[in-house]
């Protein structure tokens, strides 16, 4: 028993070193490397942070290493690496999206809606896209860098709650760092004190009641709001100009 116990161990270890050296031929050499799910992102720049060269096995190449080194693009969110034998590598692309911009200096950050800056630009793009100013930012900002992730997310969520026909009068978002509270600025001007996130479906309807009454009393020609104040529980506290 013991020999056939043997010469089984023996057998299997060269099936094993048979496995491997067939696994590390050159059947599996590298001849085709593309990208999937790119947008934004070239498939050169992709290629060119992997590091991935064509005539490399197959099975050499460390995957989460690439995958790393081509999230480190600004742009990319996640990457994926996947072997298709016999030998080609897909490296699938999941991008950033831009959501929103942040005033910086003499610039305006293009963010995602994890604060990512994904961009930098002279001047504000078109379309109905969130203005978002902080009382305190970094003294330098980098392409990928995260921009205080969290207030965006505060901000992310006060602008899923609110409807489109009330994000389209928001003109910008503003947040302050020291009382750790939110404001909302209307087209026409008006100050929406919204606080912190407590109770947010409650401020929604609020917001909307608020640009109701604000557009009422445009087409009557009567007092502009001043501010809104729906910090506090119950019917919102509203100022107009005098």
């Amino acid at each position: 028993m013991a020999k056939k116990a043997g010469k089984m161990s023996l057998l299997l270890l060269l099936v094993m070193v048979c496995i491997y050296l067939f696994l590390h031929s050159s059947v599996f050499n590298i001849s085709k490397v593309y990208v999937s799910g790119q947008k934004k992102v070239t498939s050169d720049e992709v290629k060119a942070l992997a590091g991935v060269t064509p005539g490399e096995n197959l099975f050499k190449i460390d995957g989460d290493l690439i995958e790393k080194s081509v999230e480190i693009h600004p742009v990319v969110k996640n990457a994926q690496m996947i072997r298709h034998l016999p030998h080609s590598v897909e490296i699938k692309i999941e991008e950033r999206v831009s959501w929103a911009v942040v005033p910086y200096e003499d610039l305006f950050l293009l963010i995602d809606d994890e604060g990512h800056c994904l961009d930098k630009l002279n001047k504000l793009p078109d379309g109905n896209t969130p203005i978002i100013t902080m009382e305190q930012m970094p003294a330098r900002v980098n392409l990928g860098q995260a921009v205080n992730p969290e207030v965006i997310k505060m901000i992310k969520t006060v602008w899923k709650s609110i409807d489109a026909e009330g994000r389209a009068q928001i003109s910008q978002f503003h947040y302050a760092n020291t009382q750790k509270s939110l404001l909302i600025y209307t087209l026409e001007g008006t100050e929406v004190r919204y606080g912190n996130l407590e109770r947010v479906e409650e401020k929604a309807a609020n917001f909307t009641e608020a640009l109701k009454i604000e557009a009422s009393l445009q087409k009557e020609g009567k007092d502009q709001l001043e501010y809104v104040d729906l910090r506090f529980s119950g019917r919102p506290v509203v100022k107009t100009k005098t």
